[in-house]
């Protein structure tokens, strides 16, 4: 058995292609943005698992995550781009147009955007497969300024269950437990509810208003389900064939389904985690005590959240 050494050895070579020698050759490529396939969700949403049976159909590359702003070289922070950047849809932003123009022909790339792609899939692909965390609330203004021939998909999940694996994770470890208003483009977004966020005063807390300020604009926009598709982590946990087949049916692709593999794990899930579809969709419940459910679910109530709520862990919506 290869020891615990040669696997992370193996691993950084791996990487070190990728990001030296696979990059130049995607930069030369000429990719139609329109041709693309794009998926928005939030960190601990359950993109990777969607993305990873996505790219099993499409045999795309996949672009991961090219708004991570804690890379130096990103060009999104020279125009002082949020983690969570809000655009309304009526606004006029070219310097941000501009920069995702360029990203999704794919001449962005940096650090580990390309891990999850193979040279022979670039090679074979005039698409990309985009896998963007935390552009949520982008879809609106995206989707007036871009032709998409595929409708981007949007994956949420229960606030309070995205809150719990972000707070296991550990990569939320640095949040600091009194809600801070980004000094960026358009945060009125933001800046309307101040008095109601500046009030909140744990980690949980302000993750579940930053779910409820990333996905609610965007659920409740009239284009929902026109111009993007929504779905929810727990109905494609319970019914996934199904939820795959309303999406290749809006892209108008047919697939053989039986050689997916659904029950397969993503390459992000923790070590430990739930087994049973149920327990991946109501472990949050045991992760909070009833005090915690009700601090969270008083957000919800503000943010008029109807899709969740604090008494169970399925959405009450369907789409």
């Amino acid at each position: 058995m290869e020891n615990v050494l040669v696997k992370k050895i193996r691993y950084k070579l791996k990487n070190l292609f990728r990001r030296h020698l696979l990059r130049p050759f995607v930069k030369k490529r000429s990719y139609d943005m329109s041709n693309n396939h794009y998926i928005f969700a939030d960190p601990r949403g359950g993109s990777t698992w969607l993305m990873e049976i996505i790219q099993n159909i499409t045999n795309e590359p996949v672009i991961w995550e090219p708004l991570d702003l804690k890379l130096k070289n990103n060009p999104f922070n020279s125009i002082d781009f949020d983690w969570r950047q809000h655009i309304p849809s009526d606004e006029n932003w070219p310097e941000a147009k501009m920069l995702f123009s360029l990203l999704f022909q794919g001449k962005i790339l940096e650090k580990n955007i390309l891990d999850y792609s193979t040279l022979k899939q670039l090679n074979n692909s005039y698409s990309l497969l985009f896998k963007i965390c935390r552009g949520n609330a982008l879809l609106p203004w995206l989707t007036e300024n871009f032709e998409f021939n595929f409708k981007p998909i949007h994956m949420i999940r229960h606030p309070f269950a995205v809150a719990s694996s972000q707070i296991k994770h550990g990569g939320w470890n640095h949040l600091n437990s009194k809600f801070e208003i980004p000094d960026t483009p358009f945060n009125i977004h933001y800046k309307k509810h101040e008095a109601f966020l500046k009030a909140l005063s744990t980690k949980e807390e302000i993750l579940v208003a930053k779910w409820c300020l990333s996905n609610l604009a965007t659920l409740n926009h009239t284009n929902n389900n026109k111009k993007w598709i929504s779905i929810t982590y727990e109905d494609f946990v319970l019914n996934p064939n199904q939820q795959i087949k309303r999406i290749l049916k809006s892209w108008n692709i047919k697939h053989d389904l039986s050689n997916i593999d659904f029950e397969s794990e993503s390459q992000t899930t923790y070590e430990g985690s739930p087994s049973s579809n149920l327990d991946k969709i109501k472990s949050w419940q045991d992760k909070f005590d009833n005090n915690q459910i009700e601090s969270m679910g008083k957000i919800l109530e503000y943010f008029n959240c109807k899709i969740y709520s604090k008494d169970t862990p399925m959405a009450n919506l369907s789409f």
